[in-house]
């Protein structure tokens, strides 16, 4: 039976390391950082076929691309995965329940506890995978400095903040106090607590509080059969965490079932925050991680027909008894003429088999973790079996180290990798022994060519291709140690040495082009149209209207453009405001908008503009609603904040609905996301209807006993260190609580963004005379009636409202995955006087005053698009997908 590991994605700017376990029949995925969902289609590797997802830690580095992978296995049509995790499994899923709701999906959530067990935590015809706690030693942690937090802009150490043992059961925000509550009636189903309207689930603790969660779980996937014991469950369950592994499949003549279930109203109230016991310190570096030791298959040797014959064991039904490894009885002739019986056992004709392989994956993210790992593999711990350079059972074939700042380098570490033997091959993710190459190299090279069209408005993306240091340069490494990189794979059986995917390589145009000694060679029909297009900027540049164009020099950089799921070419929903002198203004933040972030800014610590700056100017968040695609970023680019030292003397404020910050505040429970008072790098929230359009002011109609609402404050400051006149929200059309959002400068220029919306009246009038309109322009004109069904704008309908609203320039964006390059041709010819209209792309930066650009430009993007080589199974994938 063949089997083997790939990389998908490894330690970048873009990704976290993620591993494939292939099989011809299943796949296992370990560990789901974001883009994993890009990561595939860039890859040419297909999601499809995948059984089980394996996590090593509960934190935004190692799950923040679940949601979105499970939203695109479940519009796929997919029936079943099986989710293993470390405690808190349960509660990060939860989480997720007002945005990932799927009725055709299974998804069987196991939670593997904090103390070591013996039993697999997942085991079928294909792999047995067993888990071992990595438990940080605290003595340790404090002596190795494992209590602080690496600023990667400033290369220093920061203290994390001291937190209780135990935390109250009902949190509040940087904006509310905490409150009490009282824990109801244990006696009571859960069923009957959720109608009860004095019920508050943050009032649950220990058992009743998971009981809670793997309600909720089912209830967002109701084909889920969520295992009943869990990691903080007591001995007598020990081994009872395998759910259901064969769920019930949809017919495969029906569509797939994709609709909403209608929500029941408890799951609109908070989670119960998570027990320490349950998932450990409430320092996120200080958390336990898991290890997994994932075994194949025995492989059986080969039959040997002729030691078969010679024996008497002719051709037939007992063969088959025989190669199964069961002994048979022939009869045989005994050189008299009589027959006599003969035992044949199978080692007799059938050679000696292959022990199974062994793949070990170990998330080391400090040196805390140190020596529990090596306890784990000590004589006595639950992987000291492993360690057995010479085992009848099996051999260890690869070993994948996550290894944090520090690990590699420590001497424990290196002589533990060393007792492995020297057939097993190493691969290695470590920030300093990694390069850092573009990882969406599609997209990459497509910015590569239009940067010959403006080099200002297409950027490259921020890239190295060495390491800040060799591996060969660390003393006492196995001779078997690779970097792992994304498109490493390595045969388990038969066993070959790791070697580098061809379609990773062949599919890379942008690294070979970019690092070549002259500019990328284009088509010359490319060139004439990038010519021509030239041309036209060249004859309007003189224009000395264009420099009384208010907010000339604000930036705004297009980070996703794409909707629903990312493709090659476009990431979804995250545009980023720059005003000069002022700071900066996100709006929307879907999955990979870090990444691309540090893909335009770059992690450099000698540069003044890196992201770590921009983090740190970064004043204000909009979320316009709750679909994944626009906020499933936003925990990851929190998280990253919270490493900002020393902290920023200015809070981030976040304007959203109160949906998007519960899922927030419930994700705060397993990770700082610097919600919480006296928080270092707070996090103020802003209510959107607070500052809704229509209201005199943010306080109108909050507060009962009228006084001064607590946002009041926080929006009169965030508009003072914008330098704005006033910041609003305006209410639209969706499937779901959606506002768009108007922004007025003190310099007399506009911004208006429209979130996902059909067209509507009301952000025409709230955002009149706008000098920037930001719409969605979802579907085609052709699709109109689709575009409405699924409450979408189409470009035509889009430019119409910025006619309506006398806009002076309007930008499309958010383009269904129907159009992974360009969507429906907005070449008409512009006329001075007219409404500029133009198209957005990710990674462009534009200048206000230069919108009319991208509109002259249109003709020349259009054909550079039209020349890229379309990738049939890239487009096949999303192509499975519902996509919006």
């Amino acid at each position: 039976m063949l089997w083997s590991t790939s990389v998908l994605s490894t330690l970048s700017s873009d990704t976290e390391p993620s591993v494939v376990i292939a099989f011809d029949s299943a796949k296992y995925l370990f560990n789901v950082g974001e883009n994993t969902t890009r990561s595939y289609l860039q890859s040419r590797q297909t999601w499809r076929k995948t059984r089980g997802i394996f996590l090593t830690s509960i934190s935004t580095q190692r799950t923040s691309g679940l949601p979105g992978l499970l939203m695109t296995f479940a519009d796929a049509g997919r029936s079943q995965v099986r989710v293993t995790g470390p405690s808190g499994l349960l509660h990060l899923i939860a989480s997720m329940r007002r945005y990932t709701y799927r009725e055709n999906l299974d998804v069987t959530p196991s939670e593997v506890p904090l103390v070591p067990d013996d039993p697999p935590v997942y085991k079928d015809e294909n792999i047995t995978v067993f888990a071992m706690p990595i438990n940080p030693t605290l003595e340790e942690s404090q002596d190795e400095d494992a209590l602080y937090c690496k600023d990667e802009h400033s290369n220093v150490l920061k203290r994390k903040r001291d937190v209780s043992p135990e935390r109250p059961a009902k949190r509040g925000s940087n904006n509310q106090p905490a409150g009490t509550t009282v824990e109801p009636d244990p006696s009571m189903p859960i069923d009957g607590l959720m109608e009860r309207s004095d019920f508050d689930p943050t009032s649950l603790k220990g058992d009743r509080a998971q009981e809670w969660r793997r309600h909720i779980v089912k209830l967002m996937f109701p084909a889920t059969q969520v295992p009943q014991s869990t990691g903080n469950s007591d001995k007598s369950q020990k081994g009872k965490r395998k759910g259901k592994e064969n769920a019930i499949k949809p017919s495969p003549d029906e569509p797939p079932n994709t609709k909403y279930v209608q929500q029941p109203p408890g799951l609109k109230r908070p989670l119960p925050v998570p027990d320490r016991s349950l998932v450990g310190s409430s320092d996120q570096r200080l958390r336990p991680t898991l290890a997994y030791a994932i075994q194949g298959p025995r492989v059986r040797g080969k039959f040997d027909a002729q030691k078969a014959e010679a024996l008497g064991l002719k051709h037939g039904p007992l063969r088959a008894v025989l190669a199964r490894g069961q002994t048979v009885i022939v009869k045989v002739d005994d050189g008299h003429g009589n027959l006599i019986d003969r035992e044949i056992k199978p080692s007799d004709c059938i050679g000696e088999g292959i022990l199974p392989g062994i793949v070990l994956l170990l998330d080391t993210p400090t040196l805390a973790h140190i020596p529990g790992l090596l306890a784990g593999f000590s004589d006595g711990g639950p992987f000291a079996k492993y360690r057995k350079l010479k085992s009848e059972d099996y051999v260890v074939r690869v070993m994948h180290h996550l290894c944090g700042d520090g690990v590699l380098e420590d001497e424990r570490y290196r002589a533990f990798m060393n007792e492995f033997g020297p057939d097993v091959h190493h691969l290695v993710a470590a920030r300093r022994y990694l390069p850092d190459p573009v990882t969406f190299t599609s997209a990459a090279y497509s910015q590569l060519r239009l940067n010959q069209l403006d080099a200002d408005i297409f950027p490259i993306p921020k890239f190295t291709t060495s390491a800040e240091m060799s591996l060969e340069g660390v003393v006492g490494l196995p001779a078997g140690t690779t970097a792992m990189q994304a498109g490493l794979s390595v045969s388990v059986h038969p066993p070959r040495t790791p070697v580098q995917d061809e379609n990773t390589r062949k599919l890379d145009l942008f690294h070979p082009a970019v690092c070549s000694d002259s500019l990328v060679k284009l088509p010359d029909p490319i060139l004439s149209s990038f010519s021509r297009a030239r041309a036209v900027v060249q004859s309007f540049a003189s224009n000395p209207e264009a420099d009384k164009i208010p907010g000339k020099d604000v930036l705004v950089c297009t980070l996703g453009t794409g909707s629903a799921i990312p493709s090659k070419f476009r990431n979804v929903s995250a545009t980023l405001i720059h005003i000069p002198k002022y700071g900066y203004l996100l709006l929307d933040a879907g999955e990979g908008t870090w990444g691309q972030l540090v893909r335009k800014y770059g992690r450099d610590p000698s540069s003044s503009s890196n992201v770590w700056h921009m983090l740190r100017e970064l004043k204000c968040i909009f979320i316009s609603h709750i679909h994944g695609d626009h906020h499933i970023g936003l925990a990851k680019l929190l998280a990253m904040r919270q490493c900002l030292d020393p902290p920023s003397r200015e809070p981030l404020y976040l304007i959203t609905n109160h949906t998007v910050f519960q899922y927030l505040r419930d994700y705060d429970g397993l990770e700082t996301l610097g919600l919480q008072a006296g928080s270092n790098n707070p996090v103020v929230w802003i209510p959107a209807d607070a500052i809704h359009w229509l209201k005199s002011s943010p306080s109108e109609g909050s507060n009962r006993n009228g006084s001064r609402s607590w946002y009041t404050t926080a929006h009169a400051d965030l508009c003072a260190s914008l330098g704005l006149r006033s910041l609003q929200t305006v209410d639209v059309e969706h499937r779901t609580l959606c506002h768009g959002l108007i922004i007025k400068h003190t310099d007399d220029w506009s911004i208006v963004y429209s979130g996902d919306t059909v067209p509507v009246h009301r952000l025409v009038q709230a955002g009149q005379n706008a000098t920037l309109l930001i719409h969605e322009a979802t579907m085609a004109d052709d699709e109109a009636d689709k575009a409405r069904a699924k409450m979408h704008s189409t470009v035509g309908q889009a430019t119409d409202i910025g006619k309506k609203m006398n806009a002076y320039s309007t930008l499309l964006t958010h383009f269904s995955a129907r159009y992974p390059t360009m969507p429906q041709s907005m070449l008409t010819h512009y006329e001075p006087g007219e409404p500029i209209v133009a198209l957005a792309f990710d990674h462009a930066n534009v200048r206000i005053g230069d919108m009319w650009k991208m509109q002259a430009y249109m003709p020349a993007i259009e054909q550079s698009f039209t020349e890229l080589d379309d990738d049939d199974d890239a487009t096949a994938q999303v192509a499975e997908v519902d996509i919006t």
